[in-house]
């Protein structure tokens, strides 16, 4: 069956989650990542966002974090704040899973501005800020990023969450505890080396070569063969793993214009018939 990079990207994101993970989830992407762990890998999982809805059972993608619409239930719920200072604060967030505008080398995310915060110079674009990012890469145990339309830079143009700072040990120096643990982009899956903590190739997915993932990085990209690990050939998508996400989410990878005049068509049918009968016709 014929798959999109931005599926295996959703899985391979997915993967990263264990069973019985606690987890917080950003939107779109994140938040399709963590709710395929739920349904194939990690039914134990608890998943959360930062509206509040606590152990969710997502049943389509949410048009936003505090969107009860779209799940058949969740198990209790909570106002922001407490998402903050009695769960992720705590401590109790093993991952937290967060797309990304730019990324450089030691995981710190800009979500906020390209070109700079000055936003009388039209050049400069407003992104959607850190909502609850900030808190969520700060505190959560492990960090997981995406990144699709974004870019590896050399240096943010604004820093909107923490990844490992400058490297080494200068995120523990500032009291922060856990940090980026895998970055999944369109081409393969990175990681972060134990000591430098510079991020690394560790994984290629199918029909990618080294060399066209080198011209995406603005930096001497080191690759898991050297640090004597083995380069990770990611497979591709199994056929039930394609249909859960599918089903889930019938629009990813479509253009934004398209996706609306799809999404007006089918949507009537969707929530008449079911998904299921509409993806078998």
């Amino acid at each position: 069956m014929k798959y999109m990079r931005i599926e295996l990207l959703i899985l391979t994101a997915s993967r990263e989650i264990n069973d019985y993970d606690i987890v917080v989830i950003g939107q779109g992407i994140p938040m399709a990542a963590g709710a395929i762990a739920k349904m194939n890998h990690a039914p134990h999982s608890t998943i959360l966002t930062e509206a509040g809805m606590i152990d969710l059972n997502i049943f389509q993608n949410m048009e936003d974090v505090g969107d009860p619409g779209c799940t058949l239930g969740y198990s209790y719920s909570v106002d922001l704040f407490d998402v903050f200072t009695t769960i992720v604060n705590r401590g109790y967030c093993d991952v937290c899973i967060l797309g990304t505008a730019q990324l450089d080398k030691y995981g710190n995310i800009n979500s906020s501005a390209i070109g700079g915060y000055d936003f009388t110079n039209r050049r400069n674009i407003k992104l959607s800020g850190s909502g609850g990012a900030n808190e969520f890469a700060g505190h959560s145990n492990r960090t997981i990023l995406t990144i699709v339309g974004g870019d590896f830079v050399k240096k943010l143009d604004y820093m909107t969450s923490p990844g490992w700072l400058t490297g080494g040990d200068s995120r523990r120096k500032s009291g922060l505890p856990g940090g980026p643990t895998a970055v999944v982009s369109k081409y393969g899956l990175f990681r972060f080396h134990e000591n430098s903590k510079e991020m690394y190739l560790a994984g290629i997915f199918p029909k990618t070569n080294i060399e066209d993932i080198r011209k995406t990085v603005p930096w001497d990209l080191k690759i898991a063969e050297d640090f004597g690990k083995e380069l990770e050939k990611i497979p591709p998508p199994k056929i039930e793993e394609l249909k859960i996400i599918r089903e889930f989410e019938p629009f990813f990878g479509i253009g934004a214009h398209e996706g609306r005049i799809l999404q007006s068509q089918v949507l009537p049918l969707y929530y008449e018939r079911g998904v299921k009968n509409i993806l078998t016709e």
